[in-house]
């Protein structure tokens, strides 16, 4: 019985936890930011990168065999 009740009062602690965060977050006015940083991946990019010279060689090790 002494289980359940440490249960109950952690996740109790936990969900309270995460809604004061919630409105802290709201409150903060950040919450647009996330979008922003989730899209950032699907902008183009200014320049290409050039490719890395002596990238299309076997490996050393493949050569071994």
């Amino acid at each position: 019985m002494e289980v359940g009740i440490l249960l109950l009062f952690v996740s109790t602690v936990l969900a309270g936890c995460s809604v004061l965060a919630f409105v802290w977050t709201i409150r903060q006015d950040d919450h647009d930011h996330a979008d922003r940083l989730a899209l950032a991946p699907l902008a183009g990019d200014e320049s290409p990168l050039s490719p890395v010279p002596g990238a299309s060689e076997p490996s050393p090790r493949s050569r071994v065999a």
